[in-house]
């Protein structure tokens, strides 16, 4: 039976292939969004972590309120202090990503610059995840002076040791010095991130009178039964006691005083929200978007359904003559809607994959476990559940018209003319049109805003110039830059090497590029006039070691003061601070009250003197406030404990033409000061500029994406439904014409009645932009969620594509042939 009436539902909608057609097309669209948009939220939001028991592992924060600092990292102190008091959690460990340089031992390949990260011995049992090959780091590797051991990923594996099982005991270049290989870790564990490419002891030192700064990300195990909240209380219990073990923070600062300054309080978060947290919102808008974009195509395909149900209504009423039950009629009609979501679901999978693997090669590089991204069984399940829903949908909606059994005989002696169909149907079909133009203004007017918000962050002068700025990143190893003298005297070399390449009009160097994690350094100091400087901890500070070109390159305006001197003639103990940092200490904003003044990073650390004052940047995001810097010089210094001197730098190259040309040359300038170094993270500076804003044009991209098909899918929707209008019409607007109404008159009645549908549906989006804008207000900078300049646009935009759409069959209304109308009735 089910095969009979499947093969009616294929002939029936043989018969009208440009209906068929176009709702499966609209359903491709519609499904092919939000099976994509699932497979993205599962793979990051849903699927849980590939870590034994995942629902129990939290992320370990604190926050400062007194200092306006929220989570923030976990001292060495106060991770042995957990560890060891802490009863309401099996296990915690401590880590930081960074990156390594890595060549095999004897110069076997060629070095790479790869991700790593330093890891506590209790973070892989913390995790539960076991080694593929080998073992986890014993506790004597965990030491400070341990043995060196190394631990590699199974990708890595793959492809530097050809996933050779005899790799355990192997060793490997990383920074210079010889690692043994004592495990791989399967390609599941991709922690901290899915980028990491191996793991290195972190080798804390537990018998450490200093508790160190807030520098490690934490990650516990909690007990069976023990909520995060229940965790929560038992650290803030267990945090006072860090002062027994470990008295101060740093030479001369009191534990104490930063417990009772800052007054930190453990903040416990689960593992995944912690992970995902800075990309739910938007993929959860994201959804919202597609779940949108769906319910326009249900509502355009459900009109096309409505005119076909009215059109069929003698068929109908032959079958039911003829004894067919409401049940078998229902029966095929399923069967219908059954093939045309089976084939848009289809379609719609294919396209989803597409738009997955687009993702996953243009995506925002910070969307987190995108590489578990893809079309799973989970996603084909959804498929199916939403290709069904689909399906019930379109079916109920003809169902509703069936003719009743005392309006057969009516049906049949009407012959199924056009006008058959009553108010009530008009009605439902430009209800279906306004509700589609209000999901339209919703979708349009969150593109716009997020348009605006990207002009104007566009708009934001970021304190530096990065037209024409070429970035080279590289790490000096330790293990053969021994000593501060040939740090310097490798990056003076390279410096000067590169400053007189063709093309080039300056090169400088720097620890830190704004709008990069990289080289992230806060640091409290304390500045000589302040009386309270014994008793309360300063306001921190970004401090960046450059050397003297680097402000030039940037375009960084000196305001007061000098810069820095060469390398070789520049003096230790000097600095150069922000526009921001002049203020807050001596409440000057031209920086000459600073010039002079001394500070210093600990309460007993040497001096430094202010000699120059230079702009404001926006060091950490477009829209956030320019940061409070302070600058110190690239030189040797005198004191070991407070030296400033980074071994990892970026050479910032200023050049003449585009950027990318002189690539190659300042990568030869490298290989020629030390052929075993690798260059990472080459690329302009506009690239770096860009990057800032690339989650925010990722969902701008999407919301645009899904108003143009909104627009598109709402303008054909009443562009159907007019059209159909002036057939049903035909003879109504034959008589008027006959009668002597204008043409004219007739075309601006039935654009008028679309306008009026539009205008409807502009009312009601507003009113249900007005109940989601507020989930919007954290992705917009510098425009408010009712900027009217955005929202008359959205709405003169549909007016205008209404007008469009309503045109066409207003046209061919004004041109009905009153004889012919008349004939043909």
């Amino acid at each position: 039976m089910a095969a009979i009436q499947i093969s009616q539902a294929l002939r029936s909608l043989r018969r009208t292939p440009a209906f068929t057609l176009t709702a499966i097309l609209t359903l491709v669209i519609g499904i092919g969004a939000v099976a994509a948009i699932f497979a993205v939220v599962n793979g990051v939001l849903l699927k849980p972590l590939p870590y034994g028991n995942p629902d129990r592992l939290v992320a370990t924060w604190h926050d400062l309120p007194p200092l306006s600092m929220l989570r923030t990292n976990q001292t060495s102190g106060l991770y042995f202090t957990y560890k060891g008091l802490a009863h309401t959690i099996e296990n915690i460990g401590v880590y930081r990503e960074n990156a390594v340089n890595v060549s095999e031992a004897g110069g076997a390949s060629e070095p790479q610059r790869l991700a790593a990260a330093w890891i506590t011995a209790s973070i892989v049992p913390t995790l539960e995840v076991s080694p593929l090959l080998g073992r986890n780091f014993t506790d004597a590797e965990d030491l400070p002076g341990g043995p060196s051991a190394v631990i590699i990923s199974e990708g890595l594996w793959q492809t530097r040791f050809g996933a050779d099982r005899a790799v355990i005991g192997k060793t490997l270049e990383v920074n210079g010095r010889s690692h043994q290989i004592v495990g791989v870790m399967p390609q599941a564990l991709r922690f901290p991130s899915s980028a990491v490419r191996l793991w290195l002891p972190l080798a804390l030192d537990p018998h450490s009178p200093n508790s160190g700064g807030f520098s490690y990300n934490g990650v516990a195990r909690l007990k069976p039964g023990v909520s995060p909240a229940d965790a929560e209380r038992d650290f803030q219990t267990v945090l006072p006691r860090v002062v027994e073990q470990f008295p101060t923070i740093a030479p001369g600062v009191p534990m104490q005083l930063l417990l009772d300054q800052a007054k930190p309080r453990p903040v416990l978060v689960p593992l995944l929200e912690d992970i995902t947290g800075g990309i739910s919102r938007t993929l959860w808008m994201v959804a919202a978007a597609a779940g949108l974009v769906l319910l326009v195509a249900c509502a355009n395909v459900a009109n096309l359904i409505l005119v076909r149900a009215d059109q069929r209504q003698r068929e109908i009423a032959v079958r039911e003559a003829l004894g067919a039950g409401r049940a078998r009629v229902l029966a095929v009609l399923f069967a219908e809607s059954l093939l045309l979501a089976g084939v848009a679901a289809a379609g719609g999978l294919g396209l989803a994959w597409l738009a997955v693997r687009a993702l996953a090669l243009a995506g925002p590089a910070d969307i987190p476990r995108l590489a578990e991204v893809g079309i799973g069984p989970a996603t084909l399940v959804f498929v199916v559940v939403v290709a069904l829903l689909v399906a019930v949908i379109c079916t109920i909606i003809p169902a509703l018209r069936l003719g009743r059994v005392a309006e057969l005989s009516v049906t049949l002696r009407q012959g199924g003319r056009s006008g058959t169909a009553g108010r009530s149907q008009h009605r439902l079909r430009g209800a279906m049109v306004a509700l589609q133009v209000a999901l339209a203004l919703v979708v349009l007017a969150g593109s716009g805003l997020l348009l605006r918000t990207f002009q104007r962050l566009h708009a934001v002068e970021p304190g530096f110039t990065a037209d024409h700025v070429a970035t080279f990143w590289m790490s000096l190893p330790a293990a053969r830059y021994t000593s501060d003298t040939s740090i310097v005297r490798f990056y003076s070399a390279l410096q000067e090497q590169v400053s007189a390449l063709p093309g080039v009009r300056n090169a400088g160097l720097t620890s830190r590029l704004p709008l990069l994690a990289h080289g992230m350094n806060q640091n409290p100091f304390y500045t000589e006039d302040d009386a309270q400087a014994g008793s309360r901890i300063p306001p921190l500070q970004i401090f960046t070691t450059t050397d003297a070109d680097y402000f030039q390159v940037m375009g960084i305006p000196l305001l007061a003061g000098r810069g820095f001197d060469r390398f070789e003639s520049q003096r230790d103990f000097e600095a150069i601070i922000s526009q921001r940092t002049a203020e807050q200490f001596w409440k000057d904003p031209t920086g000459k009250a600073a010039l002079g003044k001394r500070f210093r990073g600990l309460p007993s650390g040497p001096w430094y003197t202010v000699i120059g004052v230079v702009g404001n940047t926006r060091d950490t995001a477009l829209a956030a406030p320019p940061s409070q810097t302070v600058y110190f010089p690239e030189i040797v210094s005198r004191d070991s404990i407070n030296g400033q001197l980074a071994g990892t730098m970026a050479l910032v190259v200023k050049t003449q033409g585009d950027p990318v040309d002189i690539t190659a040359q300042v990568q030869q300038v490298v290989r020629s000061l030390d052929p075993t170094l690798p260059t990472y993270e080459v690329r302009p500076m506009e690239a770096v500029l860009r990057a800032s804003t690339a989650q925010l044009s990722f969902t701008m991209s999407i919301l645009g994406a899904a108003a143009m098909v909104t627009l598109l899918l709402g303008a054909i929707g009443l562009y159907g439904v007019l059209t159909y209008l002036v057939t049903l019409r035909t003879r109504e607007l034959g008589v008027r014409i006959a009668l002597g109404a204008a043409p004219s008159a007739v075309a601006r009645m039935i654009t008028r009645q679309g306008l009026v549908l539009t205008g409807v549906g502009i009312g009601g989006g507003l009113v249900l932009f007005a109940l989601v804008a507020r989930f919007l207000k954290s992705f917009l900078f510098g425009v408010d969620t009712a900027d009217p300049v955005t929202l008359g646009a959205a709405a003169l935009a549909l007016i205008g594509i209404s007008a469009l759409a309503s045109w066409i069959p207003a046209r061919r209304a004004s041109r009905v042939d009153p004889a012919g109308a008349l004939r043909a009735e």
